[in-house]
């Protein structure tokens, strides 16, 4: 395995798999009422929402990769606030951009229709919580940027963090506990609060995945067709009927395990300066990839195109404006939106040792 401070190249070019996994389900629906069935391996399309799992395993194991010296010790508030303005400066500024494209697409819209006012789904407590990253921690909210839920999830998961690598360091049982709470939350989990649990259960696994390998890194060898074993596994496990989020959550742990190792086949290819670009603008494929969806749907809906036109050209045209859009939004608002908020927070003390851009993280 890399030291803590290298960019892990076959995590990142993961993100952009998993991603495009499950922008190609959200695709899948060309208007509310027709679903277009891919002619090739649309059951595993159709069950992309299990990629967003991987991302929450892919962040507790690669923070865990990155501040692995900073919450060793013991919390300091200056590191913990540090952390938390980092964190939030790499999902704010996206965040913010894809809800107020959504308001505007809303607001066109009713100009257009010349409906009374927005939908339901646009009221001041979904704004608000909206805005602060809560949304997903109270029932019956959803976002008008609907993958942002997952972003609400990871932000209660980033304020978790440093207690939980504090303890997962001071306690030789608290893997055992992780893992445990990781499946209660799964099987157990309340209806009302479905997403957040399963945001924090991949979370923990993907914790104790780094933690598990990292006494044995360097010294432990898998073979080079382990990760693509795995991932084999996983489509496998994708496909049947009713899979279960747990063995998904573990496959994806023992995945990210496998790919963290440079000389791993499928880690090679996920390496490919290319895939690692589409990995680097993942974060703003998955975010952007609604509102333009929403806007193509609109566009060709009053072009009279939108139920004529073929799916498969439907479909390429969401995925052509998502890629362009994903470029611009990585150049021109996250990079900078990134760089600005950790400017400000350099003014509260130094950075933490370690800030690597690995993986999602």
């Amino acid at each position: 395995m890399q030291s803590a401070r290298d960019q892990i190249d076959s995590l990142t070019g993961l993100r952009a798999a998993v991603a495009i996994w499950v922008i190609l389900m959200h695709f899948r629906e060309i208007t509310p009422t027709r679903v277009w069935e891919y002619p090739i391996g649309d059951s595993l399309i159709a069950n992309g929402a299990f990629g967003v799992d991987i991302f929450f395993v892919l962040s507790g194991f690669i923070l865990s990769h990155v501040y692995i010296n900073t919450f060793h010790g013991c919390l300091r508030a200056d590191q913990v606030r540090r952390f938390l303005v980092f964190r939030l400066a790499r999902i704010y500024p996206v965040h913010l951009v894809t809800f107020v494209a959504m308001l505007a697409l809303a607001g066109a819209k009713v100009m257009i229709s010349g409906s009374d006012g927005l939908p339901e789904r646009y009221d001041p407590e979904t704004i608000i919580t909206t805005l602060t990253l809560t949304h997903s921690w109270i029932p019956g909210i959803q976002s008008p940027n609907m993958p942002s839920w997952s972003i609400s999830g990871e932000w209660f998961a980033y304020i978790a963090f440093p207690a939980l690598c504090i303890l997962m360091w001071r306690n030789k049982w608290a893997p055992a506990l992780y893992i445990g709470a990781a499946l209660g939350l799964v099987v157990f989990k309340p209806p009302s609060y479905d997403s957040l649990a399963n945001a924090l259960a991949a979370f923990l696994v993907g914790m104790v995945a780094y933690h598990s390998v990292l006494p044995v890194a360097g010294r432990f060898r898998f073979g080079r067709l382990t990760g693509l074993g795995v991932a084999a596994m996983i489509v496998v496990w994708a496909q049947g009927p009713g899979p279960r989020n747990e063995i998904g959550l573990l496959l994806s742990a023992s995945l990210i395990v496998a790919l963290a190792d440079s000389r791993d086949l499928l880690s090679q290819l996920l390496s490919l300066r290319l895939i690692v670009y589409l990995g680097e603008i993942s974060y703003s494929l998955y975010m952007i990839h609604w509102p333009v969806r929403v806007a193509v749907r609109n566009v060709l809906q009053m072009l009279g195109l939108l139920d004529t036109l073929h799916p498969a050209v439907v479909v390429s045209a969401y995925l052509t404006a998502t890629l362009l859009g994903a470029i611009a939004s990585y150049h021109f608002i996250e990079l900078p939106g990134r760089a600005w908020l950790r400017t400000a927070a350099n003014l509260f003390g130094q950075r933490p040792a370690s800030t690597a851009n690995v993986g999602r993280g």
